[in-house]
């Protein structure tokens, strides 16, 4: 580091290229030469001065210094900055005071002496305290010629503290190849073995290859804190992916900066999913049942929250149709929040990990039908979603730390505290609970980032943004479904054992053929309807089940368990038996089952049960019998289902049969986290 000047043979680099001047031409004009090109050019001081504000110029040394030492300077350089401390800093002041003062003085001892003696003399009780003897002539001389050789640079002056001590290693060459070798093979390994470890493996060796020498040849054993010294002289990045992967070491080392911006709301939006840290019970028997899945959409630019499905479905593509559609669509339905949740429009942009549930039912083809592009983040990096990891943060612990029955992250922080047993919100209330919190809490604080809470910062930005909806909410469903084609018949439409008709199917059949085949899309959170693309408009058409009673509200997942259920009766009592009574039994024994009080299956059972709200089950006044047991096929014993009041051609055997078991305490399980969102 020096100082430059508009001086004749002044070097310097103008835009990578280096030059000097050559002339000064007068009326601030100035002639260079390019020192590669010996070509001549000319530029004033004024445009000069703007290059170097810019960074395109950049003053060097006039004379120029060897390549050895350059590079010790800049090495001595940048040793003794790292290691200055206040006090040197002032020593060094003190020495260029005494340069400065004997500038153009003749270096001669009996010239130089007095005056040094003289400057000494009249130094203040501080400065006296850095220096508290006189320098001598000789040392004064040096520290003029330093400073000179430095191109007036005061770093020149400061004590070379860091540059102290042995330089160069006093091992054997064969210890070195040996601790290379062994930290290589033993320290850089998946294993993590301990330094200590490695040491004794090298003490070992060495004392090995001390057998075939002569005692004055012996190598000495390594010490701990020189094996420790040549292992923090390795690159940390490589030691701890050696040592604990390449993604940890990603992970441990990244750089975060501002990442990707959203200017505006509705341009960049996040989805993920997070199981709460609470378990929930059942409504009408206070039994835990375990612990939700919330699916969130957060805008990136007001950190508002446009959507969510919170149910018991683990991660799916029905979690995600959920919540996309509670984004898109107007939320008007509230009457439990005081402040409005105004979020409803196309996302210009979805960002998306690489989740399975993002790219098994098309979402890129789904969502681009309304003009949102998906964008997928690096696999195994959630950092490149940080905004909306934020947020389950602050979910976890403002909301839910608060509510009975939370569980922990380790067994350690949990302790003694059972959440099962102190859990009393049902899954209607949790949602409640969250939308408040939402709308009327977290939409409504100051966000430490943005300045301003959320809603603050929607409401001033929202006009600024063209919103456009879906053509209708059915399209929605419509988008977000599975497509197939199926044949259209008298019948109407059969697909998965159901069929759909309707008027519009005749109309569609009058106009087409008798038999033709259609383009449908199904939903699975509701398989009452289903929809036909009109091959004359391009439009979809609504066409709901026949035997809606049974289909309305229902799952795929329950319809295709009561399907199992219905055939296994069938089997057993050699008759059909309707798919809307197996749904009615299943239920009976669900019920049953959860009253018997096992904590393994309630979550599954209550799938089911609350997927149709309307059915309602009232617990038996008396209290039901404890479970028998009989022989198993293996010697073991299995617990007999409690058996219902048979309904007219069931028979009564049924209970006692493997699948039915297999169904109360496992299968039926499932049947909750379809439906409820």
């Amino acid at each position: 580091m020096g100082v430059g000047t508009f001086a004749v043979g002044q070097r310097f680099d103008l835009d990578g290229t280096r030059h000097h001047i050559t002339r000064l031409l007068g009326e601030g004009r100035i002639e260079f030469e390019d020192t590669a090109k010996v070509r001549r050019h000319e530029l004033t001081q004024e445009q000069m001065l703007k290059y170097f504000k810019q960074g395109r110029l950049i003053f060097r040394q006039v004379a120029e210094p060897s390549a050895d030492r350059r590079a010790k300077m800049r090495v001595v350089s940048n040793a003794l900055l790292a290691s200055v401390n206040p006090a040197h800093s002032r020593l060094a002041a003190l020495r260029l005071h005494f340069v400065k003062k004997l500038q153009g003085v003749t270096t001669t001892r009996s010239t130089f002496a007095p005056i040094v003696a003289s400057i000494w003399n009249a130094l203040k009780a501080p400065e006296r305290e850095l220096l508290p003897t006189c320098p001598h002539a000789s040392t004064v001389t040096k520290w003029i010629q330093q400073y000179r050789e430095a191109d007036c640079n005061i770093n020149a002056l400061l004590d070379r503290h860091a540059l102290k001590g042995n330089r160069e290693t006093r091992l054997h060459p064969d210890i070195e190849d040996l601790i290379d070798q062994l930290i290589h093979d033993l320290y850089l390994t998946p294993e993590r073995r301990s330094i200590k470890a490695v040491l004794g493996a090298i003490n070992d060796q060495i004392d090995i290859s001390n057998l075939e020498r002569i005692e004055s040849e012996y190598l000495p054993h390594v010490g701990y804190e020189c094996l420790k010294t040549r292992i923090f002289e390795l690159d940390a990045y490589d030691v701890y992916s050696a040592r604990y992967g390449i993604r940890a070491a990603s992970v441990k080392f990244r750089s975060t900066g501002e990442g990707a911006r959203a200017e505006l709301p509705l341009e960049r939006a996040a989805i993920d999913h997070c199981r709460l840290d609470l378990f929930v019970v059942d409504e009408k028997k206070g039994l835990p049942l375990g612990r939700p899945w919330l699916t969130v959409i957060l805008d990136e630019c007001t950190r508002l929250i446009l959507g969510y499905s919170l149910s018991f479905d683990e991660p799916s593509a029905l979690t995600v149709m959920r919540a996309l559609r509670h984004a898109m669509l107007p939320k008007d339905d509230m009457d439990d929040v005081d402040n409005p949740w105004p979020t409803w429009g196309v996302i210009r942009m979805l960002v998306v990990d690489n989740g399975l549930e993002f790219h098994g039912f098309s979402l890129d083809h789904a969502a681009g039908q309304f003009g949102t592009t998906v964008q997928t983040c690096p696999r195994r990096k959630p950092w490149y979603k940080g905004k909306i990891e934020r947020y389950f943060r602050t979910l976890q612990s403002d909301l839910i730390s608060g509510i009975p029955g939370r569980t922990f992250s380790n067994i350690m922080e949990k302790g003694d505290y059972d959440s099962s047993k102190h859990a009393l919100i049902s899954l209607g209330t949790l949602n409640r609970i969250l939308r408040i919190w939402t709308v009327d809490y977290y939409h409504q604080r100051r966000h430490t980032t943005l300045g301003e809470s959320p809603a603050a910062k929607w409401t001033r930005l929202i006009d600024k943004v063209d919103r456009h909806l879906p053509d209708s909410a059915e399209w929605v469903d419509a988008a977000f479904g599975k497509r197939d084609h199926r044949v259209l018949g008298h019948q109407g439409i059969l697909f998965d054992s159901l069929f759909y008709n309707s008027s519009d199917m005749a109309s569609l059949r009058h106009r087409h053929g008798d038999r033709i085949t259609v383009e449908i899309v199904t939903n699975d959170e509701d398989i009452g309807h289903l929809y036909v693309l009109c091959p004359d408009t391009g439009k979809y058409i609504k066409v709901e089940a026949v035997d809606s009673a049974y289909a309305q509200g229902m799952t795929r997942w329950q319809h295709r368990k009561c399907r199992e259920y219905a055939n296994a009766l069938s089997e057993e009592s050699q008759s059909t038996v309707g798919l809307a009574d197996a749904k009615r039994r299943i239920r009976e024994l669900i019920q049953q089952d959860m009253l018997l009080n096992r904590r393994r299956t309630r979550k599954n059972q209550a799938r089911f049960l609350h997927g149709d709200v309307s059915t309602q089950m009232t617990k038996p006044e008396s209290k039901p019998p404890r479970p028998k047991s009989r022989p198993g096929t293996n010697g073991s014993t299995l617990p007999i289902a409690v058996a219902v009041p048979p309904a007219p051609a069931f028979h009564p055997a049924v209970f006692q049969d493997d699948d039915l078991l297999e169904l109360t305490a496992s299968t039926a399980n499932q049947y909750n986290q379809e439906l409820f969102a």
